[in-house]
């Protein structure tokens, strides 16, 4: 066998041997359990390349318990080049395979699979799960999204495997090895169609679990997060459009993400400070939180809506209290010289108001002539920070910060985004024209004791 290569390091040799330093390498020299915790935040791919250093290194890639099967750049290509799909997928079922027969870590903090898989995964999948559960693991990440950031068609989605558990239509009984789920603290599912049944498994039997997320599940129809002894403190249903029933009472939830506010039941979550809702038109969304009535509305530190239009319907909306609200953002479909002026009502229900964010997508943006109007005056006595992502320079978006500079009395930074103007992948113009715009529309309007960031 061909003897290994040694890496070159001379210069930094000749460095260390004027400081009186021997040029041993030291870091080889540390206990394997140490070195082995280095690795452990690195990728496996960045993991496994150590191999090479010395036989030293050989094999302590191996025991790393935390399992990051990383491909973002293979990703980037597959969202260009859909035909690649099929070739990258085999490549990375066979990469995984391969990784998982040489790994002989015992326990596992972290198993994280990243890559646009669907269906005809599903044997592999469920062997890699087979693998993670008998490892004990802590957090389980399956973001099977389409090119990395769209949810698979249905029809082609992987299945979680609800026999895993024990569970099936016919007999619901817990599976030999059940104490091998117990230690999973931290469960994401993307693109992976989950019931709820598998899902309050989870809750119930894993005493642990402090973070869900399901995104695009078709398959999930009701789900019920009950009972104070569950220690879930995230959870984020998203875009799940078989959704009927979302039962949310009794617990210690401090976060929610959700875009089917319409079907959730929420009472009793006295810990519950951010509330992240979306993917409707804003009167609806509204007409769903707000009659949570004043107790989970005052409660709240952080609100942010996402909506597919309907900002200016905010101007004529009566909104209740939000008496601790620190932090209020807003993403909206922005379509020409849209009204965003709305926001203020909101504003103005929030008393204790720190930061503000509003995040235009941009449809048909168009720039008009007309006069800038004023919102009612409402003094800001907290608000210190504003950000304006897609800032595109139209009249309604200097009507507010023109706002703000008359209202916000302790106003500190102006942050200005002009670069995420993005729908359906298309730049509405070139972020360096954009930049200057902004530039030479705000810096006048600006006074100097306020910071004017723009990105």
């Amino acid at each position: 066998m061909a003897k290994r290569p040694q890496l070159s390091n001379n210069f930094a040799l000749k460095k260390c041997s004027r400081r009186g330093c021997t040029g041993k390498d030291r870091i080889s020299q540390l206990p394997d359990d140490i070195l082995v915790h280095i690795l452990s935040f690195l990728s496996v791919k960045e993991a496994a390349d150590t191999s090479v250093l010395s036989k030293r290194w050989l094999p302590l890639w191996r025991n790393v318990p935390r399992l990051d099967f990383d491909a973002t750049k293979q990703l980037g290509e597959v969202a260009v080049h859909e035909k690649l799909q099929k070739r990258y997928m085999k490549k990375y079922v066979r990469w995984v395979n391969r990784t998982l027969r040489m790994c002989k870590a015992q326990r596992l903090d972290q198993f994280r699979v990243c890559f646009d898989l669907n269906k005809l995964a599903q044997h592999d999948i469920d062997k890699w799960l087979e693998f993670a559960f008998s490892r004990q693991v802590q957090r389980l990440e399956l973001d099977l999204l389409e090119g990395g950031e769209r949810i698979q068609a249905s029809d082609y989605c992987y299945t979680f495997p609800a026999q895993l558990l024990g569970l099936n239509h016919h007999v619901h009984k817990l599976p030999p090895r059940w104490h091998n789920f117990k230690a999973v603290k931290v469960l994401l599912f993307k693109s992976v169609h989950v019931t709820g049944e598998v899902l309050e498994f989870f809750l119930h039997n894993c005493p642990f679990v402090e973070e869900m997320v399901v995104h695009g599940s078709e398959t999930l129809v009701n789900l019920e997060v009950v009972g104070p002894s569950l220690k879930l403190k995230h959870l984020e249903i998203w875009f799940c459009v078989g959704l009927k029933s979302l039962k949310i009472c009794d617990t210690n939830i401090v976060t929610l993400r959700t875009s089917s506010a319409h079907k959730l039941l929420l009472s009793n979550v006295p810990m519950l400070i951010e509330v992240d809702v979306g993917g409707h038109p804003f009167r609806h969304i509204l007409d769903t939180i707000v009659p949570w009535g004043s107790c989970i509305l005052s409660q709240l530190e952080v609100l942010k809506i996402h909506a597919y239009g309907g900002l200016e319907y905010l101007e004529h909306y009566k909104f209740p209290q939000l008496a601790k609200l620190k932090k209020f953002v807003v993403e909206v479909l922005a379509n020409e010289d849209m009204s965003v002026l709305g926001c203020t009502h909101v504003i103005g229900a929030a008393p204790q108001l720190k930061e503000f964010e509003l995040k235009l997508l941009w449809v048909d943006p168009s720039r008009s002539e007309r006069e800038c109007r004023k919102a009612v005056r409402c003094p800001l006595h907290h608000l210190k920070v504003l950000r304006l992502s897609g800032y595109y320079g139209r009249t309604s978006e200097v009507e507010l910060v023109r706002y703000f500079l008359e209202n916000a009395m302790v106003l500190e930074k102006i942050i200005v985004d002009p670069s995420t103007q993005y729908v359906h992948r298309h730049r509405v113009a070139p972020d360096e024209i954009l930049r200057n715009f902004a530039k030479l529309q705000l810096e006048g309007e600006v006074p100097p004791h306020i910071e004017l960031v723009i990105l």
